[in-house]
């Protein structure tokens, strides 16, 4: 696999075919990159969307403050 979501990777083809293995699934190697770039692709995923809902709840804040004082000054 080329495009890699994160510029570490701590798992390892063969770790993760020794993972699947000991859990009763056979994969060979390609199989495994590509079980691994899915799960790196949903992990990605999340902590963006996890980002994403915590700027927003920030911008709300924001918002409501700017709001609160606005009304103070009339």
């Amino acid at each position: 696999m080329s495009g890699k979501a994160f510029s570490t990777r701590k798992v390892s083809a063969e770790q993760a075919i020794t993972i699947l293995r000991r859990n009763g699934i056979s994969v060979n190697s390609e199989k495994a990159e590509i079980i691994l770039e899915f799960l790196y692709l949903i992990a990605n995923t999340y902590r963006n969307t996890e980002n994403n809902e915590e700027y927003a709840k920030f911008r709300l804040k924001e918002d409501i403050e700017h709001r609160e004082r606005r009304s103070d000054n009339f």
